[in-house]
């Protein structure tokens, strides 16, 4: 059983589901179509110091069509509306945005952001204050690289996700696809590549590794492997590659011992931990499978590698299948999301949910998986969910309620440090009206 929802969205949750679909079809062609008006100009960028949780947080809103970027503090407040969209070209920015753009796992520093567009495979960097796309570099060449992640270790060193494998066999090493890319954000160059075919040594030569998620620790950088065939027909278990960032090796290789399509990934402010979410494979529809899915913690061992910690089933967590984001909110708190189905899926309609759960050692027992937030009429609303640990703060993207939100959760005060309150939702840019969906720190 899962305890009761602390929270809910709330009623009318037809009218929100009907202002969602206006909202995104006006948003579509107000930025996309001919002879449209032209979209609001950027806020520009924020003067806010950085603190010990960094800025705040990077808001993604999009229709999959279209992108609008805004920033907002830990608390709620809009720092910037729309510091960059896809709706016109700024300066600096010769390729536009596209509608799948999304923000690395890891937290940026310093005066620079770093947005990654999927589906246009480039990495575009803005200047955090002015506003201004300072510069772009495709990942790709002759293929789609679809990437997923950058992580950046120092000013002239990043890494980059590539999820799409090349297929051309006359293709450059450098061009192999599904891989990590190293990348030099200084000089804004390609400088050298992982192989992570070796760490499916003994799979199906059809399964490719298909990086998703990284997050950096100690000097190493974890990557979390998809594993599944082009069409994504066939999979295999899905696992976490170790990679050491002095020599850009692979360092370790951890199997998810029944785990497929696993796409989110978090490590804990100490790096002790790791935290990983599997939906499991699709079979052609929106609804995943079960048997192949769960939540799963990891811890890392001192004398290198990891170990399984906790594990959690579709069942334990009492919603549907993990999703594809995770994170925590303390060293022993999680939270994660859980996708929803529509009322034509087999087995009839289920909600979206955040969860939250407690980890070994966090009390007594392992408590039960909270409710602490739930959607009411469409399946795959609830987004991103990112957390400050030292701020005590988690933010949750929702392009459900009232158009499209951020709901902000804080950690109870003294010793319960397990309870997280709802503490407002807060709307990023009403003038383009696109729904929040992606989150980022900044």
């Amino acid at each position: 059983m899962v305890k009761t929802s602390r929270f809910d969205l709330g009623q009318g949750a037809a009218l929100a589901a009907t202002s969602v679909k206006i909202l995104v079809a006006g948003a579509a062609s107000a930025l996309l179509g001919c002879n449209a008006p032209e979209p609001p100009p950027s806020t520009g960028g924020t003067d806010v110091v950085e603190g010990p949780c960094g800025r705040g947080a990077v808001v993604v809103s999009s229709d999959y069509q279209s992108t609008d970027v805004g920033l907002m503090s830990w608390e709620g407040a809009v720092l910037s509306a729309s510091i960059v969209s896809s709706g016109s070209i700024a300066p600096g920015l010769s390729s536009p945005l596209s509608g799948d753009v999304v923000t690395p796992t890891t937290p940026a520093r310093g005066d620079r952001l770093l947005l990654i567009d999927r589906a246009a495979s480039v990495l575009t960097w803005v200047d955090v204050r002015s506003g201004e796309a300072r510069a772009q570099l495709a990942v790709a060449t002759t293929f789609r690289a679809n990437p997923q992640d950058y992580a950046e270790v120092s000013p002239g060193k990043a890494y980059v996700t590539r999820h799409e494998p090349n297929l051309d066999p006359d293709a450059a090493p450098i061009d192999g696809g599904s891989d990590v890319l190293v990348v030099d954000p200084g000089a804004r160059a390609i400088v050298g590549r992982v192989d992570l075919a070796p760490a499916l040594a003994g799979e199906d030569p059809a399964i490719y590794p298909r990086p998703s998620r990284a997050v950096l620790v100690d000097g190493s950088l974890y990557v979390l492997l998809t594993a599944t065939s082009l069409d994504f027909g066939a999979s295999a278990e899905s696992r976490l590659v170790e990679i050491d960032t002095q020599g850009d090796v692979i360092k370790d290789v951890t199997v998810l011992d029944g785990l497929h399509g696993c796409g989110g990934l978090a490590a804990s402010a100490s790096g002790s931990r790791l935290a990983v979410v599997c939906p499991g494979t699709f079979g052609g529809d929106s609804t995943s499978n079960a048997a192949e899915a769960g939540l799963v913690v990891l811890a890392r061992r001192d004398g290198g590698g990891l170990v399984e910690e906790a594990r959690w089933t579709p069942a334990e967590l009492g919603a549907g299948t993990p999703g594809f984001s995770v994170a925590f909110a303390s060293e022993d708190h999680l939270l994660l999301t859980t996708l929803g189905r529509d009322a034509l899926s087999e087995g009839g309609p289920v909600d979206d949910t955040l969860l939250a759960v407690d980890l070994p050692g966090s009390g007594p027992a392992r408590g039960e998986p909270e409710v602490l937030l739930r959607s009411k009429e469409l399946p795959f609303v609830l987004g991103e969910v990112r957390c400050a640990d030292a701020c005590e703060r988690c933010l949750i993207a929702d392009a459900e309620t009232d158009g499209g939100v951020v709901h902000r959760f804080d950690v109870g005060a003294g010793e319960d440090r397990r309870a997280l309150v709802h503490a407002g939702a807060f709307q990023v840019d009403p003038r383009i009206g696109l729904p929040p969906r992606y989150l980022g720190g900044f």
